[in-house]
């Protein structure tokens, strides 16, 4: 019997370097992202794979039904580079399927780790709040300690995103995770057809 084939789709990100893959089914409950390929030889099988398949690939963000995939450079085609990542993606999935082992986030370590600390605070606190107002936030990318936050919903475009992002999203993350140096908004507030609802 042949298996279901697996779809996936592309989409580039704000982050000119990022790209997001939507994939049909459950991947892992939570967020991680990694950025080390040999850490992700031990836990996470999908990671490892495209780090082996991916040239050039700076990190891996899984969530849920996505995986986002960072480059160290902004790739001059995307779409081979979104072509070799889904395919690695798909035959990994439909060989393999592990995409994350247990007690993986616990193992995190140096930078991969205050973003883990940081995504806490965002799924924890901010986003529970920010939803009331029909908001959200999420981590867009990560370099060493500096981290590039991205608003959607309510808060894109709104006439107080800078003040959400300065006095509500900044100060939680930096009382949560103080070896964090520099938060970026790295919202494209002005895209869209009704970035402010």
């Amino acid at each position: 019997m042949e298996a279901a084939k697996i779809a996936i789709t592309a989409e580039p990100q704000v982050m000119p370097n990022n790209c997001l893959f939507r994939v049909d089914r459950s991947l892992f409950v939570g967020t991680i992202y990694i950025s080390d390929p040999e850490w992700a030889q031990t836990w996470s099988p999908l990671a490892a794979a495209l780090f082996k398949e991916v040239e050039g690939l700076k990190g891996v963000r899984i969530a849920d039904a996505e995986v986002v995939i960072s480059m160290k450079t902004v790739p001059p085609d995307w779409r081979a580079v979104a072509r070799a990542a889904g395919q690695a993606i798909r035959t990994h999935l439909q060989a393999d399927g592990k995409v994350v082992a247990a007690g993986a986030i616990e193992a995190l370590g140096g930078h991969d780790l205050l973003r883990a600390r940081a995504q806490k605070v965002i799924e924890d606190e901010l986003n529970p709040m920010l939803a009331s107002h029909g908001g959200w936030v999420e981590i867009q990318a990560s370099d060493s300690q500096d981290i590039y936050i991205t608003m959607g919903g309510g808060c894109q475009g709104c006439g107080s995103a800078a003040y959400t992002m300065k006095q509500g999203v900044e100060v939680a993350l930096r009382q949560a995770v103080p070896e964090l140096e520099n938060i970026y908004d790295a919202t494209d507030h002005a895209s869209g057809a009704n970035p402010y609802m």
